[in-house]
């Protein structure tokens, strides 16, 4: 599972990468760092679930069910906070590229189903 979770992390950031630098060729600075913030977001709570996934072995399925609902309640409090906290303290910024680049590191998680399944 380590290295899935690692793969899987890879790839969002190489995605979050590449979509930064043609939202910076393209549209300049601002879109450059927003696409990048945008990727960030979806990566960092991606690689904490992963990290509270591998934190502790789970014994029970029951213990390994509570770990994913925490994993998942983590990923959602970290990404809410983080959209809230770029809104609030980051400007200029330009929100498509933004949502665009954290899109495509949620569609990272399909892509990785077909690479490394």
């Amino acid at each position: 599972m380590r290295t899935t979770i690692g793969k899987l992390v890879g790839l969002q950031i190489v995605v979050t990468v590449l979509s930064a630098l043609v939202a910076f060729f393209l549209s300049g600075a601002v879109a450059g760092w927003s696409a990048a913030l945008g990727g960030a977001i979806g990566f960092v709570p991606t690689a904490v679930y992963g990290c509270l996934l591998l934190w502790r072995p789970v014994g029970t399925p029951r213990g390994l069910l509570q770990q994913h609902y925490l994993g998942e309640f983590g990923k959602l409090a970290i990404t809410l906070l983080m959209f809230g906290a770029t809104f609030v303290w980051i400007k200029p910024l330009s929100p498509p590229p933004l949502f665009f680049t954290y899109v495509l590191t949620l569609a990272a998680y399909w892509a990785a189903l077909v690479l490394f399944a």
